[in-house]
């Protein structure tokens, strides 16, 4: 991806475009996906890394502003953040309508199984997986844990 095409992607998502909307606006003034230059995977994947770099660049209140600005799109999203006293996230807890709906329709079983400490920033994942009626995964909410307390 050029240089120019990387800022353009960072403007307009700046702006309040999606991804796929970038990549959409790029292809039709590009005459095609076959001219952009780059395929939908390598925008996502860049996109993604804009993302986690602007997390890192103000870590917890970052995140927290990505989270608000989910809220008047979802009524039903909902999360919680407990920072340590250094201000660094200790704990989050989010879900979405979506997983909502998948819990009251799937919520029967619920599973709940953490992976020890695997990410960037030594925090346990901790999903809460359902089961739906074709046997497929569905996600009732996600936490990441900064210690194994109650």
């Amino acid at each position: 991806m050029t240089e120019e095409k990387a800022e353009a992607i960072k403007t307009m998502k700046s702006s309040g475009l999606t991804t796929m909307d970038t990549y959409s606006y790029m292809a039709t003034e590009a005459g095609g996906e076959q001219n952009v230059g780059h395929n939908v995977v390598n925008h996502l994947n860049f996109c993604s890394r804009l993302r986690i770099e602007k997390i890192e660049a103000g870590d917890a209140q970052t995140l927290v502003n990505i989270l608000n600005q989910e809220q008047p799109e979802d009524p039903n999203f909902f999360f919680k953040v407990k920072f340590d006293n250094e201000g660094r996230i200790s704990n989050i807890f989010w879900r979405d309508s979506m997983m909502l709906e998948h819990y009251r329709i799937y919520g029967d079983v619920l599973v709940f199984d953490t992976t020890y400490k695997t990410n960037r920033y030594n925090l346990i994942c901790a999903p809460f997986v359902g089961i739906n009626n074709h046997w497929h995964n569905c996600m009732f909410a996600c936490a990441f844990i900064g210690d194994e307390k109650t």
